[in-house]
């Protein structure tokens, strides 16, 4: 997930590595270095999270879909 990509907005779908797997993501919140994702709740219990949100780092995630164009 090296790819140097356009930094995501909020709707977008991303696709992040957490424990050497790949997940899908809704960004809710954009910050200055990462953004706030909602992930499943079936991603969340395999991760061992108490919620379904997580931070992802910019250069740690790749834009699949972008809310404009959706």
């Amino acid at each position: 997930m090296a790819k140097k990509a356009r930094k995501a907005k909020i709707g977008d779908h991303i696709l992040f590595l957490r424990k050497d797997q790949t997940f899908l993501g809704i960004v809710e919140i954009v910050r200055d270095n990462s953004v706030i994702v909602e992930i499943s709740k079936e991603a969340a219990k395999e991760l061992g999270y108490e919620t379904n949100k997580t931070v992802v780092k910019h250069f740690n995630y790749v834009v699949i879909k972008d809310i404009a164009t959706a």
